[in-house]
């Protein structure tokens, strides 16, 4: 398999489908930092910068697939919402579009739940209705968690799933990874909607998980009782000696899935009686990244002293390469098996 990526970010895709000998034809990227370490880590890969632009005479040969996670901002529940109206919600048109561009057979496409909800349904419904070329409405005014919709003939029949981190195992994290981190994926195949369904929907992880218990406040510092799925607010202030001003979400107590990377800041985690923020390396781990995968040599800095800041931005906008890798390996699966009859 060939494919593309866009929105590349810091490339968890292929780090996840390495071990499958697949083959990237180019990155995607506009912002500086992660193409500084896209340019470190995958220095034959060519970043073709906005994909937008992107024509096939922009890289070399053809390719079977196309992946990108395009910007949440505008769906996340913690934005605006603007959704379509914003530009950068807009990209996920322009992702459907060079995906017909590039003549991939496959799509991955990733982002938050969100994504569901935003604008009362239509944006989602919108998105699919370009992929799968006919009119797609929002079904009794809601979207579901999955889904599948079949393509017009020539285009895209689609499915989608929302999986989270901490539950999703494949051989490289047969423990999966320690973070909640709830993200839609949206697979698309040019052909029968079957191929999607023997992807996303074949039985494995389809039972109710329980969260890991929470601690409140007080039985963290004390050692008291749990209370389950209970969010603890904290406020990080100097909590590593800085002066700034550093508000967190929650915190976990030890062995215990942590809470959500994200893009403005780390979480933090309770160990041995004290509060503590994660490291850059920690938040590595929780991706599915190899250690140091984001330390390189930035403004003037050596890779051991690349300015944190700037790897906890980077990592909070990735895909986990755990996800992508139980993605990537039922891709494989299903075209080993169209191969071999």
């Amino acid at each position: 398999m060939r494919y593309g990526s866009v929105c590349s970010g810091i490339e968890a895709a292929s780090v996840a489908w390495k071990p499958l000998g697949w083959d990237c034809a180019f990155v995607s990227e506009i912002e500086r930092f992660p193409s500084a370490v896209l340019a470190e880590r995958f220095p034959d890969v060519p970043n073709l910068g906005d994909f937008t632009k992107i024509q096939p005479a922009d890289y070399k040969g053809d390719i079977d697939l196309l992946v990108g996670g395009t910007p949440c901002q505008p769906f996340s529940i913690a934005g605006l919402r603007k959704g379509l109206k914003d530009e950068r919600g807009n990209l996920a048109l322009e992702f459907a579009r060079l995906a017909f561009r590039t003549n991939a057979r496959w799509l991955v496409w990733e982002n938050v739940p969100g994504v569901l909800s935003s604008g009362e349904g239509r944006d989602f419904a919108t998105f699919l209705s370009l992929l799968v070329g006919w009119e797609v409405p929002v079904p009794g005014g809601k979207w579901k968690k999955s889904g599948l919709v079949t393509g017009a003939p020539g285009c895209f029949s689609v499915g989608w799933r929302v999986l989270d981190a901490q539950y999703t195992r494949v051989s490289q994290f047969p423990r999966a990874i320690p973070q909640r981190r709830k993200r839609l994926v949206l697979v698309g195949y040019l052909g029968s909607w079957r191929g999607v369904e023997r992807i996303l929907f074949d039985g494995e992880m389809c039972g109710g998980h329980t969260p890991p218990e929470r601690q409140t406040a007080a039985s963290a510092a004390t050692g008291g009782v749990k209370s389950p799925r209970k969010a603890i607010p904290l406020d990080l202030t100097n909590l590593d000696g800085r002066a700034l001003h550093l508000p967190g979400k929650c915190y976990d107590g030890e062995d215990t899935a942590a809470y959500t990377i994200t893009r403005r800041r780390p979480s933090a985690i309770y160990v041995n009686g004290t509060v503590r923020m994660l490291t850059p390396v920690e938040c590595e781990r929780a991706m599915g990244l190899p250690d140091g995968w984001t330390a390189i040599a930035w403004h003037g800095r050596d890779a051991a002293h690349c300015p944190k800041w700037s790897r906890y931005r980077a990592l909070g906008n990735a895909m986990n390469v755990n996800v992508m890798a139980w993605i990537g390996e039922r891709i494989d699966a299903v075209e080993k098996e169209k191969t071999n009859g």
